[in-house]
């Protein structure tokens, strides 16, 4: 890939990367995201019921099923067509009532009138887009006043060019070492975790936490409140994997009102 990606690059990766993709978050393998982040995402978007939302970058729809299980009217846009289908498989499995859409984030605003949903949502994917301003100025447009967007991220403080663990003789994790926090811009996501089906690679944009909060207040919005989701030391007790993300943050949750 250049190092100039575009949207068009993020679309054929996960394109590329969406079988395995589904099979990791469907069979519970993705639990950083099944019993941290997600959890605290959706708890921080409650109540939903009855309220109409839009979920930015939706993939094969994990995050659109948890709204619509608690009530909410739900849309999911995506740019991966082969996600967007393992998506539509599931609605057709479980109908939830969900409306999946093939499109870029970013013109949401020319898909929808002003003002047409009370919450837009984002779990884990603006940073896998190139113009995360232009998609959150979309946002701003389409939610009513006083609506707010919640999303996560990669945590920008843990999530850094320059990023490994210090180990023990026993292989576990003593210390995470990072270095050049403020190098943002393009990287590159190389899925290797054995976990998966196999390994692919996709684009993806760090920030820093300044460019996070510059980019949401151009588009309009107000932080209501930050959040770093943590496994509680009892979940750490029965899933002792999940030990290094409660010693540090992996993800931020941005909760934020449209002014």
């Amino acid at each position: 890939m250049s190092r100039r990606y575009q949207s068009r690059d993020a679309r054929t990766a996960w394109n590329q990367g969406a079988r395995a993709w589904q099979t990791f978050v469907r069979s519970g393998a993705d639990y950083y995201r099944t019993l941290v982040h997600a959890p605290a995402l959706l708890e921080t978007c409650l109540p939903v019921a009855a309220k109409r939302v839009l979920d930015l970058g939706c993939g094969e729809g994990y995050f659109t099923r948890e709204l619509a299980r608690n009530g909410a009217l739900v849309v999911g846009v995506d740019v991966s067509e082969s996600l967007l289908e393992y998506a539509q498989e599931r609605e057709t499995e479980e109908r939830l009532g969900i409306e999946y859409r093939h499109m870029d984030a970013r013109y949401v605003a020319s898909a929808w009138d002003a003002a047409s949903f009370g919450l837009i949502t984002a779990c884990m994917s603006l940073q896998d887009m190139d113009d995360v301003g232009a998609v959150l100025r979309a946002a701003g447009h389409v939610v009513r006043a006083g609506g707010r967007m919640v999303f996560s991220t990669p945590h920008p403080c843990t999530d850094t060019p320059v990023r490994s663990w210090e180990r023990g003789d026993a292989g576990e994790k003593l210390a995470l070492k990072i270095d050049r926090y403020f190098d943002t811009g393009p990287a590159v996501m190389d899925w290797k975790m054995p976990r998966l089906a196999y390994r692919w690679r996709t684009p993806y944009w760090r920030r820093t936490l300044e460019e996070w909060t510059a980019l949401t207040s151009e588009a309009g919005f107000v932080v209501r409140q930050l959040r770093e989701p943590r496994p509680s030391a009892e979940l750490v007790r029965e899933r002792p994997e999940l030990d290094d993300c409660s010693r540090l943050p992996y993800f931020l949750i941005f909760d934020l009102q449209k002014s």
